[in-house]
């Protein structure tokens, strides 16, 4: 009776109201594991990380809570830079042969660049099944993209779309790859156009409309949408090195070297880094930049 409104409450953001109802009831029932994950969750938003990692542990092995549990005391940990605490923990529950267990430990194995061995665990949830979840096969082909694996990235990829045709992020991914292969540009073009227009605030898939313009050679249109998306995600490194590269094939030189040198302050990885040096020296090409870009992920 009285989680139902502690629920509510926190729909409407009534954040303390709600936390002292959930209170409440794990005063009358310690038990409710469903509870506890709650004021986990209310704790972690809060920026109490001891409270909500205490709260994430009371649910027991064998509780269906658990699994939940155990990857969201996981992921604190992973947010908290302790990636080898986090996957030790992950991969501790997948052994139980839990299925979301599974899951969670794929993910962090992906969120650690370590872009194989999480595809091998999610193919051994996949197995041999005719129709496997799309989910699945979405994370699988993120994994394959990012060790270099692109046709059997583009193979799931194109299996998970085929299953949910109007999902954002998955038009977005397999569109955004091809745009940036410089392959199936027109068809990539209405896929990135159909991820915007379901997610008109997402900068990442802005950035992608800005991209698909730039690689079909409509400069200035590209300029308008990564100038949008810059607006949105104004400390994304690539998306302001895509800005860069745009504003310098519109004669706009000296606007380019700025954002090229302010890539270089937002913690760009190597590759990028090693590209914006290159361009700040040499400026582009006739052919433009060759480096690979972010694609949103799961």
């Amino acid at each position: 009776m009285l989680i139902a409104p502690a629920a509510g409450m926190l729909a409407a953001k009534q954040d303390q109201l709600g936390l002292a109802y959930l209170r409440l009831s794990l005063r009358l029932d310690p038990a409710r594991n469903e509870a506890w994950l709650m004021v986990g969750d209310l704790m972690e938003s809060a920026g109490d990380i001891d409270a909500a990692r205490a709260a994430y542990g009371k649910p027991k092995p064998g509780s269906p809570e658990y699994p939940a549990a155990v990857s969201k005391l996981a992921w604190s940990f992973q947010n908290a830079k302790e990636p080898e605490t986090a996957l030790k923990m992950a991969n501790a529950a997948a052994s139980s042969g839990d299925r979301d267990a599974r899951i969670t430990y794929a993910d962090l194995l992906r969120a650690n660049d370590r872009y194989d061995e999480s595809a091998q665990v999610l193919s051994n949830l996949i197995g041999d099944d005719p129709n496997p979840d799309w989910r699945l096969l979405y994370a699988r082909g993120v994994s394959y993209e990012r060790s270099g694996r692109w046709p059997e990235a583009e193979r799931d990829l194109q299996g998970a779309l085929k299953q949910r045709p109007d999902e954002p992020e998955l038009l977005n991914y397999l569109g955004y790859s091809w745009i940036d292969r410089g392959e199936r540009l027109p068809e990539a073009l209405g896929m990135v156009q159909r991820a915007v227009a379901a997610n008109p605030q997402s900068g990442a898939m802005i950035d992608s409309l800005g991209w698909a313009h730039y690689r079909l050679g409509d400069y200035k249109k590209a300029v308008q949408f990564l100038e949008q998306a810059v607006e949105l995600e104004a400390g994304d490194p690539e998306i302001n090195n895509h800005l860069g590269d745009a504003y310098w094939r519109v004669g706009r030189r000296i606007e380019a070297d700025y954002q090229w040198r302010r890539v270089l302050t937002l913690d760009p990885d190597d590759k990028i880094k090693a590209d914006v040096e290159a361009k700040l020296t040499s400026g582009l090409g006739p052919k433009g930049p060759a480096t690979t870009s972010r694609v949103a992920g799961p």
